[in-house]
Formats: structure tokens, sequence, C-alpha cells
């Protein structure tokens, strides 16, 4: 490295030397280059001078008569501040012993006396230069050191605003969660005592108007609720998946049933297009999907105010093999992937031989399924697009007519993306809206024989369990009470049982529980319990099975 002597700062120099002629002619060259120069005589007063003022480098004579320069340089060594100035010593000797004692004592460079001018500038340039980049480093490590702890009390409170946001948000939760409870009990029994005034004959109709007027603000704030309850399960990661084998026709069929007549009150074409590929029925999670569908036809009937909306159902294979490939599993999944049948464009499992659907793992059959909900209504703005799917954003449209909560699309998303798919959206003001998504499933076919998706029948000795053993026992038991139960309820019956679970009326749930027989009490309390526990998943899925075993 070479170093030009303009680029050198000019430092404070310190010459140490018995010889005034040495001082007189090292300050004069010293000078001229700019270099502040101080000369002292003897070890003692070198000493002094360095504690009173250090200097940036010391030119040290070696031999002084009382004090040496080795001692001088070893007192200064010894001392914390003044151990980092370089010292180069000065000497007539130029043997090797007194050049090597000089390096261990802790000198930096060695100048042969006569001097050579030219020599005395490099070297002191040298270990100028050398000096200033150390100082550089020590300060760089001094505020590199300062950052690493200033990083470290950062991240210990972003560590404690962390615990702190996570203890309120789970407060909230709670809090949340307690009030939705409490809530819910003087709603549910708001809407039931108005279902049994509606069905009052001897009511007026002025007074019928008011009581359905009540009902339907209660449904409303009860939807609120549950989608309350949905954000705070969302945000807490509690949502998880039900996976069950349904029917794909007869859930879309019931959804657009349910929405028909509002959309004839509107003057609506409200229609269902199907892919002629789809089969029946498919392993998902049947409460979720049925919600996200729910929740887009109520979107696009409420801002709709002429024309048409149109539910689309498409299949597409996500994998085009020739052959099965059997999936990992467990020995009692065997036999069912090796009964698996593959078609060209979709695929589709055997239930013939099932003894678990809740075991098999479907890895080698994921198909995806394509929905698209498409109305003619007022539309929504470009810029307002991209925020849709936030929490309680509402678009012009929504918030002219003071309706909603600015959840439903949030909530959709939430459970599309749970279920492995993707939703989007898009829009034009004046001419429509149409929102797609598509989930990940598993088509199902069954054996004409086997009319049901529930595990075997076991021993009817079973259904004399309690109905807390009940709730903790297999799926055969359970299935062996709905068997009984179908010889005495409706289907009727178990229909409206599930639309009430589906839209989480507990009370109306209470209210058809208490219409099942005094024989089949352990069943009933078991449902009661689920009901209690807004279990209605729980409630959806046994009678989804009494649903579709009547197919």
């Amino acid at each position: 490295m070479s170093f030009k002597p303009d680029e050198i700062p000019k430092a404070n120099i310190l010459i140490v030397d018995d010889s005034p002629d040495n001082l007189r002619i090292l300050s004069m060259t010293l000078s001229q280059q700019g270099y502040r120069v101080r000369c002292v005589t003897n070890g003692e007063m070198a000493l002094v001078s360095i504690h009173n003022l250090p200097p940036e480098l010391i030119l040290l004579d070696v031999r002084m008569p009382s004090m040496d320069g080795y001692e001088v340089c070893r007192q200064l060594k010894a001392n914390p501040m003044t151990q980092r100035i370089p010292i180069i010593f000065l000497s007539a000797a130029d043997d090797v012993a007194d050049k090597v004692k000089a390096f261990e004592m802790g000198g930096v460079d060695y100048i042969t006396k006569p001097f050579q001018t030219k020599e005395v500038l490099a070297r002191i340039a040298n270990q100028l230069a050398i000096q200033n980049l150390q100082n550089q480093l020590a300060e760089r490590n001094h505020r590199l050191q300062q950052e690493i702890e200033q990083h470290k009390k950062t991240e210990a409170a972003l560590q404690d605003a962390k615990a702190a946001a996570e203890a309120a948000n789970y407060a909230k939760s709670q809090f949340i969660a307690k009030i939705s409870h409490e809530l819910r009990t003087p709603l549910n029994a708001i809407l039931g005592y108005t279902a049994l005034m509606q069905d009052d004959p001897s009511l007026l109709p002025e007074y019928q108007d008011y009581v359905d007027s009540i009902r339907k603000s209660g449904e409303y704030l009860l939807k609120s609720i549950n989608h309350i309850l949905t954000v705070v399960r969302a945000e807490s990661h509690h949502l998880s998946l039900n996976r069950q084998a349904f029917d794909l026709f007869q859930l879309v069929n019931e959804i657009a049933s349910t929405w028909q007549a509002q959309a004839d009150a509107k003057g609506l074409n409200l229609r269902v297009e199907w892919d002629s590929s789809l089969p029946r029925c498919i392993y998902a999670d049947n409460v979720k999907l049925r919600q996200v569908l729910v929740s887009l036809i109520e979107n696009a009937i409420q801002f709709t105010q002429q024309g048409q909306v149109i539910l689309r159902v498409k299949g597409e294979s996500q994998h085009l093999e020739s052959q099965l490939v059997e999936p990992q599993m467990g020995v009692s999944a065997i036999g069912l992937a090796k009964s698996c049948q593959y078609g060209g464009d979709r695929g589709f499992v055997d239930l013939s031989s099932v003894d678990s659907l809740n075991s098999l793992d479907f890895q080698a059959l994921p198909l995806l399924l394509f929905f698209e909900v498409e109305d003619t209504g007022c539309g929504v703005a470009a810029h307002e697009i991209d925020h849709l799917f936030e929490a309680f954003f509402q678009a012009e449209a929504g918030q002219q007519s003071q309706r909603g909560t600015g959840l439903g699309l949030f909530i959709s998303r939430q459970f599309v993306q749970l279920m492995g798919g993707t939703i989007t959206l898009s829009s034009k003001l004046a001419q429509g809206t149409c929102v797609r998504f598509y989930v990940p499933v598993h088509w199902v076919q069954l054996d004409s024989q086997v009319g049901q998706l529930c595990e075997p029948i076991a021993d009817q000795g079973s259904a004399s369990q309690s109905p807390r053993q009940l709730g903790q026992s297999s799926h055969a038991t359970t299935a062996v009470m709905l068997k009984a139960l179908r010889a005495e309820m409706s289907m009727n019956w178990f229909t409206q049982l599930q639309q009430a679970a589906i839209q989480g009326f507990d009370q109306r749930v209470s209210q058809l529980i208490g219409q099942i027989p005094a024989s089949h009490a352990p069943f009933a309390t078991l449902l009661a319990d689920w009901n209690r526990e807004f279990q209605f998943d729980r409630i959806v899925a046994v009678t989804q099975q009494v649903l579709e075993q009547a197919l």
C-alpha cells in the first residue's frame, strides 16, 4: 500500500532524544512537512509530556541516561490511556537483538542512525496511516456494538409488544366470544317466539308484518355475530377443515332453492349451470363450501335490481396420469386404493370397500372444482376491487344500502384459502360482478348397493351407551343411533335440522331436537350437547348422511 503525503493527516509528534542536534534536525524536517512537533531530552520528561497531552506518534531514542527508551515504552504500554500510541524507536545500534527487543516491547518500527530524511518521513507516514485505519476500525466496531445493543433493545421491546398484543388479542377473542354467547341466548329466544307467532293464524296481518320485521332483523343480527366469531377464529388461527363425502348436486340445489324466493321477489332469473362431466359426490368441507356459496349468492341478489344471477360449477383434473399412483396410507386403506378407479380427465373413489373415510390419504386423486357467481348488478368501481376482500370494507353500493358488515367476502376468502383454493373478483360499474374461486376436492363414487357415507354399522347393543360416551365413541356407533332415528323422523325434519344448524339458529335446533321421541333420548341428548357447544358442523355432518342415504 502506498500513501501520498497530502493524504496523511498532519499529526502531533513527540520526539524523545538526549541529543539536541538530533532533535533540531528531526524537528525541522517534520515541521517542514506540516507536522506539529514537540521535543524532550529524557524519559522522565517524556512521560510527563505524554500524560499531559498524548501525541499521535512518538519517535523514541533507545539509549538515554537515567531512563532508556525501553523503560519509557514499557510504562506507556502498561497504561491503557497511552498503550495505543505508535512508537518508532531510534538507535545507532544496528544489531538484530536490539531490534527484536524493540518490537517485543511494543514498538511498531525501528530507524537506525544516522537518519535518512526520506526514510524517516516514509516510515512516519506509514505508521500514521496504519494508526488512522485502526482508529477508524475501532470507531466502526464501537458504532457496530452500539447498533447491536440497540437492536437487542429493540428486539426485546418488539417481543414485549408482541406478547402484549397476543395477550390483548386473546383477551379480545375471549371477550367477543363471551359477549356473542350472551347475545345469542336472548336473540334465539326472540327468533323462537317470532317463529311461533308467525304460525299463529289469529295474528292480524299488520302484526304479522311487525313479527316478520323482527325476525329478519334478528336473523341479520345473528348472521353478523356469526361473522364476527369467524373473523376472531381466523385471527387466532383456530379455523379447521371438516372434510366428508357429500352430494354436490344436492348442496348446490339446496342453496339455489333457498334463494329462489328472494330472486323471484326481485324479478331476477336465478339459475345454475353445470359441467356435464361433474360427479355427484365429492369429498371436501361441505359446511365451509356452502357458506362461501351462500355469501356470494346473497351479495349477488342483494346488489342486482334486474337481470340475472348465475351460479356455474365446473370440474377440472389437477393430474392427468394414465394410471393410479398408490398414496402413502395405513394398511386399512390399501385395499381401497387398489380398488380406486381413475379416468382420463377425472378420478373417483369407489366406497364399496371403505372402512373409514377419515383414514384415507387422497393425495393421488386431487382435482379442482371451479365455481363462478355472476350477476348483472350495480358493479364495483375499479379502485375498490382490491379492497373488497379486506375485513369490514364496504364498496360504495354497500354503504348506500346500509346493509352488511363488510365481512362476507373476507370470510369467504379465509374459507377458500383454508380449503386450498383461490378466490378472485372482476367487476364493472353498472354492468355486473363475477366472483370466481376454486377448491381442490376428491371425487367419490358410491357403490349402487351402498347408500351411505358413514362407517359400517356396529352391534345394536352399542345404542345403550350414555350420551357423553356416545359423543366420544366411533362414527360407527353414531351411525347405529342415526339409523334407528331415521325410522322415526321424516326427511323434512332432517332437512330442517340441517338448515337450522347451517344458519346457526341454535334455538330452532333445540325446538327440532325436542321433537325426537323419548325412545331416542341418548341421541337427542348428544345433539343437544353439540347444539349447546355450537358444534353445528357435527349436526350438519350426521344430517347430511341421512339425506344422502335417501337419494
